[in-house]
């Protein structure tokens, strides 16, 4: 019997396609997790010391070392448009993270559809973008810029048009006055630019600049682009002259700088492995599969969308890899081309593989999922209260119960019993980003490792103890410097000022432990801030913060901040 033909579309009608609706969804998605609950959680230090620079440059007071990249623009601005708080100082990078993946829509042409799909799926719920969007810091910005440099250089190799050329000059130039995603994807293009017509002389890159050259619309417009964006980096937006270098650049070479800090080398790893393993998974896989098209046919055995990602991971790795001044926000310079490539191998394999065998074979994805689990929760009791020998004994049972179903899957399916595997891989990786983009959303002073020093959420309460002791003292309140980092923000309408204890203050606030000559204790230890990242990789604790989110490791991984207010002694 043939199969019932569904009966066009009325004439007029409106047809969506399912791929759109996916996407609106995706986008939604989204946005939903970086905008929701922006002003839950206090700044960290980082985030507070950015803010009130923006702060005073919206009250034109430019401060000594203002950077002046891309977010901090942009947040100054917001901050002279509406009052300065949390919510408004994250609400750019939060709107710049969701647009990051509508921008992905873009590349259909290039990455394809199920291609880019999957790569707007990784990016929308990479657990570190999602954090990253989710503060006061430069590197949503600069996520952005990478993926429309991307988009619309695909698009020109693809077909060659003004408006193309237009937005890639405008994101290529924004890039080095935004920060190290964004430069770090500007020198991979310009790298791809340079080598692909010297490796693959017909291919798209070599006919795109023919046409280039030939077309004066789209170099003029380039040029104009590139020189009012010089003229921007010049201005730093019109906050501020300075000839010296574009800001994005100089937080690139800040990453670079000698001495290393003090964090171990595989910081950066661990992160990625923590929060991001399926980006890494797929990513990494796509390296691999590409790669070894490469050395076995050569150069013109791969697209050039395909060699250009696989540039760009490989740049992103070693500019990540020689980092010296190592902080979460530099992974995002590796999980944006990962994510791409994870997406190009979506398109190239998973349109192959035979779905139908997962009809037959939906027990066996039952089966391991079940096992899998079963021993996911045995892991989360031994590592809160410890496990009897029986229990670790089923452990071992349910995790080789599981390998041993798709091992059998493979032996009798061959090459379709791909599907079973990218099944169940798919479905725990759902579970876990699920899992981990709702606590990063709602748990509210969760002990994320990717995160420096936080200020607590005493912070206000502290605020407004030392205004009393403004408002009930003749004499000046200084502050310890080494306090600016938790307090500068969250002080700056207070009548205090930064500076060395002298003997005419009527109040010194100053770090627990450090004593002040003809001065006593007036107050409590106030905990300010702290951070963590652990110091080892053992397997149970690990585990423990996944579910439970609870710092583990010895006393040297936690930086605690605490201080206490004093006055003259009577």
């Amino acid at each position: 019997m043939k199969d019932a033909v569904a009966p066009p579309a009325a004439a007029g009608g409106l047809t969506i396609r399912v791929d759109t609706l996916l996407w609106l969804g995706l986008i939604a998605a989204a946005a939903a997790l970086r905008l929701a609950r922006l002003d839950a959680l206090p700044f960290t230090f980082e985030e507070s010391a950015r803010a009130l620079d923006a702060l005073r440059v919206s009250q034109d007071s430019v401060p000594e070392g203002w950077n002046g990249d891309l977010a901090a623009v942009v947040t100054s601005y917001l901050f002279r448009a509406f009052e300065g708080s949390e919510l408004v100082a994250r609400v750019g990078p939060a709107v710049a993270g969701s647009v990051m993946v509508a921008a992905v829509w873009l590349g259909g042409r290039g990455l394809g559809r199920v291609g880019a799909l999957t790569a707007g799926a990784l990016l929308a719920f990479s657990p570190l973008a999602l954090l990253l969007s989710r503060s006061a810091l430069p590197f949503s910005f600069g996520g952005l810029l990478a993926v429309a440099m991307a988009v619309a250089l695909l698009s020109y190799l693809r077909e060659p048009r003004a408006h193309t050329a237009f937005l890639f000059a405008a994101a290529f130039g924004l890039a080095f006055s935004a920060d190290a995603v964004a430069t770090t994807a500007a020198i991979a293009v310009a790298a791809f630019l340079l080598l692909d017509p010297i490796v693959a002389r017909r291919g798209a890159v070599a006919r795109a600049w023919g046409v280039f050259r030939r077309s004066p619309a789209h170099w003029l417009s380039v040029l104009l682009v590139l020189a009012a964006v010089a003229e921007l980096a010049v201005t730093h937006f019109g906050t501020f002259l300075d000839l010296s270098q574009p800001a994005g650049l100089a937080l690139w070479r800040d990453m670079l700088a000698l001495p290393r800090d003090a964090r171990e080398p595989w910081y950066q790893m661990t992160l990625l492995l923590a929060y991001d393993w399926p980006v890494l998974l797929a990513g990494g896989s796509g390296i691999v599969f590409f790669a070894q098209r490469l050395a076995r046919r050569g150069f013109s055995a791969l697209t050039s969308a395909q060699r250009f990602v696989l540039l760009w991971a490989v740049v992103a790795g070693v500019v990540v890899g020689l980092a010296s001044q190592r902080e979460a926000g530099q992974t995002l310079i590796l999980i944006v081309p990962l994510a791409l490539l994870g997406g190009l191998l979506a398109e190239e394999y998973l349109q192959a593989l035979n779905w139908a065998a997962l009809r037959r074979w939906w027990p066996a994805v039952a089966v391991a999922l079940v096992l899998l689990a079963y021993a996911a929760l045995m892991t989360t009791i031994w590592a809160e209260k410890g496990a009897s020998g029986a229990e670790r004994f089923y452990l071992v049972m349910a995790l080789g119960g599981a390998m041993t179903v798709l091992a059998g899957c493979y032996s009798i399916m061959g090459r379709d019993a791909s599907v079973i595997g990218i099944t169940v891989v798919a479905a725990v990786a759902f579970a876990f980003l699920a899992h981990t983009d709702l606590s990063l959303t709602r748990a509210d002073g969760a002990a994320e490792f990717a995160v420096d020093a936080r200020t607590t959420e005493r912070i206000e309460q502290f605020r407004e103890v030392v205004d009393q002791f403004v408002a009930s003292r003749a004499g000046p309140v200084l502050i310890d410097p080494a306090l600016a980092g938790p307090l500068a923000w969250y002080l700056r309408d207070v009548t205090v000022t930064f500076a060395e204890p002298e003997d005419d203050a009527s109040a010194v606030v100053v770090p627990v432990g450090r004593e002040v000559d003809g001065f006593t204790t007036a107050s409590e230890v106030w905990r300010l801030g702290g951070g963590w990242y652990p110091t080892d990789l053992d397997i149970l604790p690990l585990w423990r913060w996944l579910v439970f989110r609870e710092a583990y490791g010895n006393l040297n991984s936690m930086q605690e901040v605490e201080a206490q207010i004093l006055v003259p002694t009577p």
